[in-house]
């Protein structure tokens, strides 16, 4: 890789680490139904500025709306919603190293997905070492005597975004493939946005916004709708078609760390050992998900429809 793409790989690790801290902050003053919408709306226009002048990125983006709504659903909705609802309960650097978790959780997708890849042994002990640092990370939180459920509930709702999202990376490959790249950027943020705004209008009537945010809650507002979502998605897409997945996916291994650094340096945000280790177990596991091996485990009975 050439400095110039270890640079927008960098970059793209500090936006969306950064972006579990903007969480943190915007959900003190605002909920995070309206906080998701606002995310969604700000960011696909800002996405839409920059796709001007290229007539073809959005070229026949009506014929796939009925794709790009059931993706934005599980890449976007879902898991921005379940993010957000979660960091009431829990710091912005656990929520970042258990959404860390949606390499492993593709793991355990693909064994039921048609055409999904078979339970390497290696996989299964990634998946396991994953886990395993998810309960050191979550565990002593949940069962301490200072714990309240919202604190469990709220690393759950994290780890059903993690799930989302690799539901939605399959999802893309079959439904997505083929189509422009900042399309795909600007289809989906674009949707969640129209998907959003029925529901955020309600919730503003349920749960009106009683007094004017801080300019810290604007300001992060507006740093995770343009920094954390259209530039990140710029980036992102630049590094897919420059370097290719594989290296795009470094990005994975950085954006905890940055959150964790965010999380500590900017909120004062306690980094316990037991933080550390999950963190050091979970990208283990994600590091042997990524490796290829031709050991194959022995089909078990409940996946003994797969060929």
């Amino acid at each position: 890789m050439r400095p110039k793409e270890y640079l927008v790989l960098f970059a793209l690790a500090a936006l969306w680490g950064a972006s579990f801290l903007f969480i943190k902050v915007a959900v003190e003053d605002l909920s995070p139904l309206t906080l998701v919408f606002m995310r969604m709306a700000i960011g696909a226009a800002g996405l839409v500025i920059c796709a001007l002048g290229q007539s073809s990125v959005m070229k026949g983006w009506h014929k796939h709306v009925k794709a790009y709504t059931i993706v934005t659903l599980f890449n976007a909705v879902i898991p921005y919603l379940a993010i957000s609802w979660g960091e009431q309960f829990i710091t912005s650097g656990m929520a970042a190293i258990l959404n860390a978790t949606t390499p492993l959780m593709l793991v355990i997708i693909s064994l039921w997905w048609p055409g999904g890849e078979r339970l390497t042994w290696l996989r299964f002990i990634a998946v396991i070492v994953g886990f395993l640092g998810v309960g050191i990370l979550v565990g002593p939180s949940a069962f301490s005597s200072h714990a309240s459920d919202l604190n469990m509930l709220g690393a759950l709702a994290v780890i059903s975004g993690a799930t989302s999202y690799a539901f939605a990376g399959l999802l893309a490959r079959r439904l997505l493939a083929g189509l422009p790249l900042m399309q795909q950027a600007t289809g989906q943020t674009g949707m969640g946005a129209l998907l959003l705004a029925p529901m955020a209008g309600v919730g503003l009537v349920i749960q009106p916004i009683t007094h004017i945010p801080s300019a810290w809650v604007i300001g992060s507002v507006l740093a995770l709708s343009l920094g954390g979502t259209t530039i990140a998605y710029l980036c992102y897409f630049w590094l897919l078609e420059h370097v290719g997945a594989t290296r795009t996916l470094i990005v994975t291994y950085l954006l905890p760390c940055m959150a964790l650094i965010y999380g500590a340096v900017l909120l004062h945000e306690s980094v316990s050992i037991n933080a550390l280790g999950g963190l050091v177990l979970v990208l283990v596991g994600i590091f042997l998900a990524g490796q290829k091996s031709d050991a194959m485990m022995p089909r078990w009975r409940l996946l003994s429809w797969r060929k």
